[in-house]
């Protein structure tokens, strides 16, 4: 689609005939984040990423092609369903990549991609190829997308792309094309939903009324203005055609996590504060000019610490704060440039028409909407507004507007290069003679809108540098408020503040340099023939600006060195499905810790950062710990809160065979929570220490575990959990789920020996039989394959959660899967051997709708090509 959109939207004198314009695009940015991410090329190395790492793209459960027809997530608490991987970008990717492959170029691909449509969008509005590429640079390094990217959501950049595609489509002029186009916008539109989920669905709310106010502002009738607003009868439509195996998600955890009208004042105000942690505090809103005002990432060293208020839990006693830092920078020239479209739209003139200048204040309305609903809880009584419409309570992060606010700044930057091209690059009068001849020509000549403005410009450039003097000579008041502050103890608010200091007099810096090459332009310094100049000053400016602000947000991992395992993962990723792991917190006091065995405090950060996030993952090694759930379902919900209470009983319903804590835990673990039975044992004892290599070790990832006889640390080895599948002859059939709880919980009850089945099913409970024989003989996430010996008839217990997506079969016939012990699956089963497959196989109807979708999208693709390159060139 990106390519034969490109086709459509050359230049006329070269309109379909020739790819070298978007390779010349793609050349440039390619130099640009080849650059960036040069260390990508490195053996070994990875970029960083917390939300798709190494770990997560490596396991056997996103492993591709096979997540595309299932998804089942079983390496966290008792397994849940992820549906499928959605057809789109950044699966094709992984696809194509491979895991390592993916995780070294996805954001350099994402990134790449952004700026192509972004080119692809400017040509659309008629900016000539090399101003393209300079807008291309600001759409593909912009800060915004770009941490997030290289945060791990590449998905936020690829969304936007397929933005920009759908409003290429419908800017397109070609009337013979208006209905074809619109139809192709809501594809890309779709597709965007199908990419960035409920990002996609906020962005495409903008493309809505971006074909509305389009219709309008291209129409000379309101005959002809209601017409082209037919186009949007196309758009939504085919949006929702392609998009259907995502909005059947997003429908299902929205109406999930909506506020009901009935719901209690503390339920609201608990749903409202999780809605809105992630809002930006409109001071934040500067960010957008000064990259690391409030500094960048929580770890970022040398005083480049976030310390603003994003991330705040309202409500809790310390405010504890859950955020590393987004960027939001656009590029000081991108923000002039946008001020200057904006600015001269006012004057009738060459340098608009009106159907531009009609677009350019709808943008700039946009930018509006987006950044004060981007305030959240900071502005509620404007984001309550959003917050009470149907299903937009359940966006969690009021943040992503500005992803359109930071779109809608790209597209005025691509006006204002615009009318720069028009008024001063192409359509200007070359003159001779030196700098300042040219100037003081073009000066004389000034109309007043050109004098307004470049007084404002240089007084807003004066102004700046009065501000970062301010801001420096109060550099003892910002300190005393840091030490102030709740940040880390490692922080020094020193230089932190420092830090902050200094971004701002850089972004002052690189102001009046993008103000100065203005002037210039302005003054015909750069016209007609020295054109190229201008492009080549602008995109110097954008892209060492922007390179700079977006250098803190890469950062790169040796995956060898970060992933090296131990002999205690070695233990735990033999048959892992034969026994979940946990490590409480309650198992680990420092205070009883030696000075020499001092590092094995850090062992629970270790194992809640590093081991389930990223060794577990890596290695396929399952537990019963989450290290993310926002939106816990509800039989979740009630199975934890009564069995979180009893460890012991709830450790052995789940099949925790495996519990780390310190080993001097042991008596109290026998004692407390397994009352005298002692089915707790040490597997193996194990020290904290630095990695082999490293010397000075300066994160967890530098730590590991090593075997020693008289650790600290204990891997226990719990004999009591049920094993992970077992054959039962004795069942009581319970479908009152409260009871059943109840029952599990009650330590009278033996789950050892009975199982509770919330079916009703045939036949009566054996007495006085042989126990019966379960076996996994084969596992994968999607397929399990059990040997079972039954003496008699019984039930077969998987210990593995239970879902409407899993189907089972008894010796290759189709067998009812029941929930027993309230929320695991199993199977009814008459005497006698069997083989027992369940397999997860969830509905591909929204696949398969998306799929067709996505056929017709390429099938039309090619005859816009095919129709581009029969025409004459004009």
């Amino acid at each position: 689609m990106l390519v034969a959109q490109t086709y459509h939207f050359m230049n006329r004198k070269s309109s379909f005939q020739s790819l070298g314009p978007f390779l010349v695009a793609v050349l440039v940015l390619s130099i640009i984040l080849g650059y960036l991410f040069s260390e990508s090329f490195r053996p070994n190395h990875v970029v960083f990423s917390n939300d798709g790492p190494v770990g997560v793209v490596k396991s056997d459960a996103i492993k591709m092609p096979d997540a595309s027809t299932g998804y089942w997530v079983d390496l966290h608490w008792l397994g849940s369903n992820g549906g499928f991987s959605p057809a789109c970008f950044t699966y094709g990717l992984l696809w194509l990549l491979g895991p390592i492959g993916f995780a070294k170029f996805y954001p350099a691909f994402a990134s790449l991609f952004l700026g192509l449509s972004a080119w692809v969008f400017l040509r659309a509005i008629g900016l000539r190829t090399s101003l393209a590429i300079v807008g291309g640079i600001g759409a593909a390094l912009n800060s915004n997308y770009f941490s997030n990217t290289c945060w791990g959501l590449g998905s936020r950049s690829l969304t936007l792309s397929c933005i920009f595609l759908a409003l290429a489509a419908l800017s397109a002029r070609r009337a013979g094309n208006l209905w074809m186009n619109a139809i192709l916008a809501g594809l890309a539109t779709g597709m965007a939903v199908v990419e960035g989920a409920d990002n996609g669905v906020i962005l495409s709310l903008f493309v809505g009324a971006f074909v509305v106010w389009h219709s309008i502002a291209e129409s000379s009738s309101s005959a002809q203005s209601a017409v082209k607003s037919l186009r949007l009868a196309l758009v939504v439509p085919f949006a929702l055609f392609i998009a259907t195996q995502t909005f059947i998600s997003l429908f299902t955890i929205a109406s999930q996590n909506a506020v009901s009208a009935n719901a209690d004042q503390e339920t609201r105000e608990q749903k409202w504060n999780f809605a809105t942690q992630w809002s930006l505090p409109p001071a934040e809103t500067l960010r957008v000019i000064v990259p690391g005002l409030y500094g960048y990432r929580m770890d970022s060293p040398d005083g480049g610490s976030y310390w603003g208020r994003v991330g705040e839990a309202p409500g809790a006693p310390d405010q504890m704060r859950r955020f590393s830092g987004a960027g939001e920078y656009a590029g000081v020239l991108v923000v002039l440039l946008a001020l200057f479209s904006l600015a001269a739209s006012f004057r009738k003139g060459p340098m608009f028409e009106d159907r531009e200048r009609k677009m350019i204040w709808f943008w700039g309305v946009m930018f509006l909407v987006a950044m004060v609903l981007s305030w959240g809880r900071f502005a509620p009584s404007f984001y309550k507004l959003v917050y009470s419409l149907p299903y937009f309570s359940s966006i969690r992060n009021p943040m992503k507007f500005m992803h359109a606010g930071h779109m809608a700044l790209m597209i005025l930057c691509g006006y204002g290069l615009l009318g720069l091209s028009r008024r001063y690059l192409d359509g200007a009068v070359a003159t001779s003679g030196g700098v300042s001849a040219r100037l003081g020509l073009w000066w004389a000549k000034a109309n007043s809108f050109e004098k307004r403005w470049t007084f404002g410009m240089f007084s807003a450039v004066a102004l700046s540098l009065l501000v970062f003097l301010i801001y420096s000579s109060g550099k003892s008041g910002l300190i005393t408020y840091l030490a102030s502050a709740q940040l880390a103890p490692s922080i020094d608010p020193k230089q932190v503040a420092q830090f902050s200091i200094s971004e701002v007099g850089k972004s002052f810096l690189f102001f009046a340099v993008s103000a100065a090459a203005l002037f210039l332009i302005m003054g015909g310094v750069f016209a007609r023939e020295r054109a190229r100049w201008a492009v080549l000053l602008l995109g110097l400016i954008l892209t060492i600006d922007l390179a700079r602000a977006n250098k803190p947000w890469i950062l790169y991992w040796d995956y060898t060195q970060k992933y090296a395992t131990n002999p205690i993962l070695d233990t735990l990723r033999k048959k892992p499905f034969e026994g979940r792991v946990v490590a409480p917190s309650f198992l680990v006091d420092p205070r009883a810790l030696p000075p020499e065995k001092r590092l094995a405090q850090y062992f629970p950060n270790i194992y809640g950062i590093e081991w389930v996030q990223h060794h577990f993952q890596f290695y396929n090694i399952q537990s019963i710990d989450v290290s993310q759930d926002p939106r816990p379902p509800a039989d979740k919900q009630a199975y934890s809160a009564t069995m979180f209470p009893k460890p012991g009983r709830y450790w052995e319903l789940t099949n925790t065979k495996y519990i780390l804590g310190m080993a001097g835990f042991l008596d109290p673990l026998n004692a407390q929570f397994d009352k005298g039975k002692n089915r707790f044992r040490i597997a193996e004892r194990f020290d904290i220490a630095t990695k082999p290599g490293i010397a000075n070790p300066s994160g967890l990832e530098d730590l590991t575990a090593v075997p020693s006889q008289d650790g600290a640390l204990a891997l226990f080895e719990f004999t009591g959990a049920l094993p992970r599948t077992k054959f039962f002859t004795q069942w009581q059939v319970n479908t009152n789920n409260d009871a059943v709880l109840k029952t599990l919980a009650d330590e009278a009850f033996d789950p050892n020996s009975t199982v509770i089945v919330s079916d009703a099913i045939s036949g009566t409970p054996a007495t006085n039989s042989m126990p019966g024989r379960a076996e996994i003989v084969s596992y994968s996430p999607r397929r399990i394959e059990v040997k079972v010996n039954a003496p008699a008839a019984g039930v077969l217990l998987l210990n593995d959660r239970f879902d409407k997506d899993w189907y089972a079969t008894n010796d290759g016939q189709p067998a009812s899967i029941l929930r027993c012990n309230f929320i695991m699956r199993g199977v009814q089963l008459p005497a006698g051997e069997h083989t027992v497959v369940f397999e997860f196989r969830p509905s591909l109807t929204g696949l398969k709708v998306s799929l067709v979708a996505i056929g017709i999208g390429i099938v039309l693709c090619g005859f816009l090509w095919r129709s581009a390159r029969r025409q004459p060139a004009s």
